[in-house]
């Protein structure tokens, strides 16, 4: 059953089935195939997408929406010139640091990489950068958007291992930044190597007034993240106070959200979060067909026996997650791969937690 599945899976993904779609698809059939009643797949569904927590991911899409569409993306920009254009290489230093002010926007690796590719990436050829630097740069810092708070593949984890979605968020902030510092030295090595650009001179002048108008958007993500660490209220209030601060901005300060641009903020919130929910529904009955074949116990079993090393261990994990990236959709590894993996981490010791920010940075390397 296991090669059926994992075969079904891989020829529908192959042949351009979307992955919602293609996970759905190989749950049923393995269920007529197994006897399981079909009646089980809209209780499936229904029951992997009935989780109060899981509200804050379309709210949290609508939040990076709402920004992108004011000129709160902009201003955020015009700050990371002003901070570090300066610097050799000064363009892609702003495509990084960009990368890590969407993170808080947009809680998501490839929303972040489609929002700055189109905006550096054009730009970075014009000056000069060779198109797979800037394609490279643009690509490596999204990865950021995946464990930056407030991360969706994070809130994803947490409702499907119990863990602590706030505890998530705060231990993804330093690795975060820590990755993103790494990402602008190696830029500045390379900006020198390749004699690339500065973007503009320093000014603190200049500083001073981009900063003054970054002020309200930096207040949104600090306001989200702060309140879950004091424990003001939980991922899913957070997610529609963001919300709600970004909505007024965009109608009170900004003045530049107009009716036009909240329907087609409207609508692509929902297809996004459509798509995530789909994918979150399918996965649970694929899981469900998992769980009755007692595959995710035989494979725990298989991989414990490789090595007692929880060093070891972590390594495969990683080179697994990296794999499994670059087929499946974040959302569906974590929901059918993890509940596999968790028992395996408890095994060898590793915290929950830190075994999240594995998962979500390994499969965010491999989405990218």
């Amino acid at each position: 059953m296991t090669t059926f599945i994992v075969g079904s899976l891989l020829m529908l993904l192959a042949i351009g089935v979307p992955v919602g779609f293609g996970i759905m698809v190989t749950a049923a059939v393995s269920m007529w195939v197994s006897d399981i009643p079909l009646l089980t797949i809209p209780v499936q569904m229904f029951s992997g997408m009935n989780s109060f927590p899981l509200l804050a991911i379309p709210m949290f899409i609508l939040m990076g929406e709402l920004m992108s569409a004011t000129s709160i993306a902009e201003r955020l920009i015009q700050l990371a010139g002003a901070l570090v254009g300066w610097l050799r290489g000064g363009l892609s230093q702003v495509n990084v640091l960009t990368s890590m002010f969407m993170a808080e926007m947009s809680g998501s690796g490839v929303a972040d990489a489609a929002a700055v590719s189109k905006i550096f990436v054009p730009e970075m050829e014009k000056q000069g950068y060779p198109r797979a630097f800037a394609a490279a740069i643009t690509a490596s810092s999204a990865t950021l958007g995946i464990i930056i708070p407030p991360s969706i593949p994070a809130v994803l984890y947490g409702v499907t291992t119990n863990t602590s979605i706030r505890d998530l968020f705060i231990a993804g902030i330093v690795p975060g930044l820590i990755l993103g510092g790494g990402f602008m030295i190696a830029n500045y090595i390379f900006a020198r190597r390749g004699n690339y650009p500065v973007d503009s001179e320093f000014s603190v002048g200049k500083l001073g007034v981009t900063f003054k108008r970054a002020i309200v958007p930096l207040i949104i993500p600090i306001l989200v993240i702060g309140g879950l660490v004091v424990g003001y209220f939980t991922p899913t209030e957070a997610s529609a106070i963001g919300v709600f601060v970004a909505f007024v901005f965009g109608l009170a300060i900004s003045r530049d959200l107009t009716l036009k641009k909240l329907y087609e903020v409207f609508v692509t919130t929902a297809k996004q979060a459509s798509v995530v929910m789909m994918l979150v529904g399918g996965s649970a009955i694929l899981g469900q067909v998992l769980a009755n074949e007692r595959i995710p116990q035989e494979l725990a079993e298989g991989l414990g026996t490789l090595t007692d090393s929880p060093v070891i261990m972590i390594l495969l994990i990683n080179l697994l997650l990296i794999a499994l990236g670059m087929i499946l959709h974040a959302t569906a590894t974590i929901i059918i791969i993890v509940p596999i993996l968790m028992p395996l981490a408890v095994q060898f010791g590793i915290d929950p937690v830190h075994f999240g920010i594995i998962v979500c940075l390994n499969l965010g390397i491999g989405q990218q």
